[in-house]
């Protein structure tokens, strides 16, 4: 999974279960194969930071994304 040159992950720690384990297995809907799990494990790799969100309001948490975005966005091309 190549994501990582054309898709920013900002992970978001809302739940105590960190990284997630979304439910999948032959008895399961949509994800009889688990490959959400495959794709967690791919994503949330130790070096992955996450933002702390599990006691903070929703305007927190926008406020967080924000400045993550804006700081990427400037060290990728030096605007402010």
């Amino acid at each position: 999974l190549d994501y990582e040159k054309f898709v920013t992950v900002l992970p978001l720690r809302v739940d105590d279960t960190y990284p997630p384990e979304p439910p999948g297995g032959p008895g399961h809907a949509f994800d009889k194969e688990s490959l959400a799990q495959g794709y967690i494990l791919s994503v949330f790799k130790p070096s992955v930071v996450f933002l702390e969100c599990r006691e903070k309001s929703e305007i927190e948490i926008a406020a967080q994304i924000a400045n993550v975005l804006q700081r990427q966005k400037v060290a990728k091309d030096g605007s402010s």
